[in-house]
């Protein structure tokens, strides 16, 4: 059996540092024909959005939890489309990409007005264009959330890769499964309120980092700095449910691997697919990985840009 077909090697060698090396020319190339912008919504976030402009299509990225523009899974797919004659726009939630001094909330997961707000943003800036929306993990989550706006009505497609469902399932799947990927997300979660306590001196915040699962970190700020009752409501604020999923009206695929170490595949296998939304389980590909061999290579990745490319969504 490959080591491939594990699921927790998939996703760990997808975020190697060979992976790493062996994309610095495509970062390097994308981030030199990117321009930044920052968007600042009605709710006065401020986020930044990376872009170039040189084609009629144009593809809107959000990374995962705390990802960012270089995320090693977003830049290969990104630069297989940019290749294809797409423009790349990506985007930095509150928070991600080293962005905690633009503001002084924390990122919340259920608030996405001002993703929203972006997303619109660029719509009406490339009315002539074809818009396509495309997410990791959180970031699929929040992609398929900003699919049922009605104010979000010119997305071409939305395509999302091994989206959070149920936050609840994931999160103690996380905590649970390996203790190398509690570590990464504790550790990412830390530096991430390191930087916001030093940026705005933010009061009993820093009791967070005794804590040592997600679920601990995760009830404290809950109770602490969220305006939800407690970590079940805050979870049934942004999970996938069926009736997400009958709100999207344009052609969406959903990418979720059957191995997934961080998010199980089985709360998306109680919803039912819809005219518009398909899903495409993938018997292997760990979590945001979909890696087919020690190359690197993807063959997600190649049919969504063959799909993207035809029209065949």
């Amino acid at each position: 059996m490959s080591l491939l077909k594990n699921g927790l090697f998939n996703t760990l060698f997808a975020s190697s540092p060979l992976r790493e090396i062996q994309q610095k020319p495509l970062r390097k190339k994308l981030n030199q024909i990117s321009s930044k912008e920052i968007f600042t919504s009605s709710n006065f976030q401020s986020i930044e959005i990376f872009k170039t402009n040189l084609y009629k299509k144009k593809v809107i990225f959000f990374p995962g939890w705390l990802g960012h523009k270089d995320s090693k899974y977003l830049i290969p797919l990104a630069h297989l489309l940019h290749t294809n004659n797409f423009d790349i726009i990506r985007i930095h939630p509150v928070d991600h990409g080293n962005t905690e001094h633009l503001n002084k909330d924390f990122f919340r997961a259920t608030d996405i007005q001002t993703l929203i707000e972006a997303v619109k943003f660029i719509g009406n800036k490339y009315q002539d264009s074809e818009i396509h929306l495309i997410g990791f993990s959180l970031g699929g989550n929040i992609s398929l959330r900003i699919s049922t706006s009605d104010s979000i009505d010119f997305l071409k497609s939305t395509i999302v890769l091994s989206p959070v469902i149920d936050p609840e399932i994931s999160m103690l799947t996380m905590d649970n499964t390996a203790w190398i990927l509690k570590k990464y997300f504790i550790d990412k979660w830390r530096r991430t309120l390191i930087r916001k306590i030093r940026f705005h001196n933010i009061a009993n915040a820093e009791e967070a980092l005794k804590y040592k699962s997600l679920e601990e970190m995760t009830e404290f700020f809950t109770k602490n700095f969220s305006p939800h009752k407690n970590v079940k409501e805050l979870f049934s604020g942004y999970a996938i449910t069926q009736s997400t999923l009958n709100q999207i009206k344009h052609n969406t695929l959903i990418y979720s691997s059957i191995d997934d170490p961080c998010v199980p595949i089985g709360p998306l296998q109680e919803l039912v697919q819809t005219d518009y939304v398909k899903f495409k389980p993938q018997e292997y590909g760990g979590h945001c990985g979909f890696i087919d061999d020690f190359k690197f290579s993807s063959s997600v990745y190649d049919e969504i840009v063959s799909k993207l490319d035809k029209d065949k969504i």
